[in-house]
């Protein structure tokens, strides 16, 4: 009860992004096909043409900075202070990261991004539809599009959010990475609230969106299962059911929601891996990963700066490349905030590893294995998956790609496990990081009013069956545009300013940064380690 009365809200941020999505669902009602034309001229025609180059520019810089964090002095500041222990287990750490994080999209693009792309490369490039170079073409911008760059947007957020929390004593916003830059007086300004609402924003468009492409997937599904075909309907039922089970999970907290789902989801996701893998084609995925990770560490610039200023071009990278780009920005902040719940007691260093590094390896290996299995399919079984990609869309892929294994059915099912968990763990870490940031006073330990949780994942339901109405896939794409291109102009000065902060601390004999004065003496949080499974065998493994 005492927590109750002490509760004090944040309209402001909760309300601009609500008025900005009602003002969107009023257009979409008045005129829909209009709205959209207009929303897509401005975002992929305007926007995404004269400022994806930039974007493309500040990923690569994130990626650098990644690096140049793990290897330098910068890497050895513990969070929390020098006698913070953490409080979770690396592989419980990596499974929240992997499933909050990439999950939810290796899942729907693994088998169909490597196809599309071999079958439809960049016409500027001049490589022939399913040749060995567009194969090979292929797998590169996979490589790009889901292994060291998307995720490091919002791990140098994480790790500017988690110094700022943890080491500064900030409070539990998105807005206090400003603290490095202004001092801690900037949090009682205007502009915290105007950061996070536009964080809140954008990161209610990306999730919406990610529920979007979820909820077409799984109607993907319910059509192999029941011959039922996808329709509005389908799609609102689908979102219903997933909002349920993602705001059960929240309610419960993050210890015992996201932890344990994560901790099963992870488990399914290794067991389908290593089954694709050996079941399917195990002889050309493996030299398929071969020969893609060579290209990818020999073109890795090129590739990450490929704009395609050409008349032929068809906006090949602004579609793909920077799409993801600016989806990821998105995210950046308040995906960032929430590694700040796990990262207690860790080293930057441990910060990058587990984060940035482990998950974009995983992305890697699992689009050779679901790549490498669909491809081989395609191009030398003879099966036309191609085909269906364009009669039922990139949705019934995944799916359709266990036909040609052994025990698909079994197969399937663990599939739409892993899809169900990864979108439940990914819609309730990011409701309950926006049900906190609007607790006034809160930290980064803070379980949020139940009412808090239960609106955002409203607002997430209603949001992502507006986004899959207005125009399916390449709907979910626009606006998830529209909501992530301001925020690459934030995070880039943002990380300026706590780069220039940081350059200015003082430093120990051997080089290593001077703790700050809030956590320096501080004892640990005294919050009990994360439990582990039940199973032994898991538990010594580190679930």
């Amino acid at each position: 009860m005492e927590q109750k009365r002490n509760v004090k809200i944040r309209p402001v941020v909760m309300s601009v992004t609500v008025i900005l999505f009602v003002a969107m669902l009023i257009a979409i009602v008045v005129n829909a096909t209009g709205f959209y034309n207009v929303l897509n001229n401005m975002v992929m025609n305007n926007l995404m043409s004269n400022l994806g180059w930039f974007v493309s520019l500040v990923m690569l810089f994130m990626v650098i900075l990644c690096v140049v964090i793990m290897v330098t002095p910068l890497g050895k500041i513990k969070l929390g202070g020098p006698n913070a222990k953490p409080k979770f287990t690396y592989l419980q750490w990596f499974g929240i990261s992997l499933c909050t994080g990439i999950g939810a999209g290796v899942v729907f693009w693994g088998a169909a991004e490597p196809l599309l792309f071999a079958m439809e490369p960049s016409p500027s490039t001049g490589l022939l539809p399913g040749s060995n170079g567009a194969v090979l073409w292929s797998m590169l911008h996979c490589f790009l599009q889901w292994g060291l760059t998307p995720y490091a947007s919002c791990v140098i957020m994480g790790v500017i959010l988690s110094y700022a929390i943890l080491n500064m004593g900030a409070p539990f916003k998105a807005s206090s990475c400003l603290i490095p830059i202004f001092g801690r007086d900037v949090m009682k300004s205007r502009w915290c609230d105007v950061f996070d609402s536009v964080s809140t924003f954008a990161l209610t468009g990306a999730v919406a969106g990610g529920l979007g492409y979820g909820a077409m997937q799984l109607s993907a599904a319910v059509k192999a299962f029941s011959g039922i075909e996808p329709s509005m309907t389908i799609y609102a039922v689908i979102i219903v059911v997933m909002f349920f089970c993602y705001n059960a999970s929240a309610l419960s907290g993050l210890r015992n929601g996201i932890t344990k789902l994560s901790n099963y989801n992870v488990q399914f996701f290794f067991i389908l891996l290593f089954f694709v893998i050996l079941a399917g084609p195990t002889e050309y995925i493996c030299n398929l990963f071969t020969e893609s990770l060579g290209e990818y560490f020999s073109e890795f610039f090129a590739a990450s700066l490929y704009t395609a200023p050409y008349p032929d071009s068809g906006m090949w990278p602004q579609n793909w490349d920077m799409y993801w780009w600016v989806d990821w920005m998105a995210y950046a902040p308040l995906l960032g905030l929430f590694m700040v719940r796990v990262a207690y007691g860790r080293s930057l260093r441990e910060f990058i590893l587990i984060e940035w590094l482990f998950p974009a390896l995983f992305g890697i290996v699992w689009f050779s294995a679901f790549g490498g299995t669909i491809l081989h399919a395609q191009l030398f079984e003879g099966v036309d998956f191609y085909g269906i990609y364009l009669t039922e869309g990139a949705e019934a892929l995944t799916l359709s790609m266990f036909n040609v294994l052994p025990f698909s059915t079994v197969a399937k099912i663990v599939m739409l496990c892993i899809i169900t968990i990864s979108l439940v763990t990914q819609c309730d870490s990011m409701t309950v990081t926006l049900a906190s940031m609007c607790v006034e006073g809160s930290d980064e330990n803070t379980e949020a009013p139940v009412p808090l949780k239960l609106f955002w994942g409203l607002v997430f339901a209603v949001i992502a069956l507006v986004f899959t109405a207005l125009g399916g896939i390449n709907g979910v794409k626009t606006i998830k545009s529209f909501c992530g291109v301001p925020l690459t102009f934030v995070c880039l000065f943002v990380i300026l300013g706590f780069l220039r902060y940081m350059s200015k601390r003082p430093r120990k004999a051997d080089g290593g940064y001077v703790d700050e004065d809030s956590v320096a003496n501080a004892p640990d949080n005294g919050l009990p380690p994360a439990a582990k499974s039940k199973i032994k065998f898991l538990a010594k493994l580190g679930f």
